[in-house]
């Protein structure tokens, strides 16, 4: 398995702390595998577990946890983009997705 099947398994599917918990532990796996890139499959599960340890035991309205993969699921778009592309690049595409996430993601 590959990062890019991960992402698109995620996206594919239901919105929810029960895909989301499968996409870190995908991401954490995927640095075992790959530690080349594991900043990138890092940036991504820190996420995803942060959703996961912030919602997992609450009830959640569809419409915010559609909200919440909407911004996961163009997370792991930047990183396969990141993946396919040159060291300069990938790090830049690690570092737009690490200051997305810092700055902009209120919720996890």
């Amino acid at each position: 398995m590959n990062f890019q099947d991960i992402a698109t398994r995620f996206e594919h599917a239901e919105s929810g702390t029960d895909s989301a918990k499968v996409l870190f532990k995908d991401a954490f796996n995927m640095m075992k595998s790959d530690p080349e890139n594991a900043g990138l499959y890092f940036v991504i599960g820190s996420a995803a577990r942060a959703y996961v340890r912030a919602y997992e035991d609450q009830g959640i309205s569809p419409e915010f946890a559609d909200r919440a993969k909407i911004i996961m699921v163009g997370f792991n778009a930047k990183i396969n983009q990141a993946l396919n592309t040159d060291a300069a690049t990938r790090l830049r595409l690690l570092g737009e997705v690490a200051i997305d996430y810092e700055w902009n993601v209120r919720d996890f």
